[in-house]
């Protein structure tokens, strides 16, 4: 799972599509999330709850266990790319 604020000055997007692109060139599964509105951290209220419900779905399935499905977070800007 990869998490990435499109406005991050100290990782680029680009650093982040790149590692996406050869996790997926090499059969493996990826859920790569980006907040355009977002930095370093994300903060933002919606945001952060989103990203919490999208970390412990993402946990579960990779490690087994029980989890509150997931569902966008009103005013939430994550995309699933």
């Amino acid at each position: 799972m990869i998490i990435h604020g499109v406005n991050d000055p100290r990782v680029s997007i680009d650093e982040s599509n790149q590692i996406v692109e050869a996790m997926r060139k090499n059969g493996r599964d990826v859920t790569y999330v980006v907040y355009p509105d977002e930095g370093h951290g994300i903060i933002k209220y919606a945001n952060y709850y989103d990203k919490l419900g999208r970390i412990e779905e993402f946990l579960a399935e990779h490690l087994g266990g029980r989890f509150q499905p997931w569902k966008k977070t009103e005013g939430c800007t994550g995309e699933l790319r």
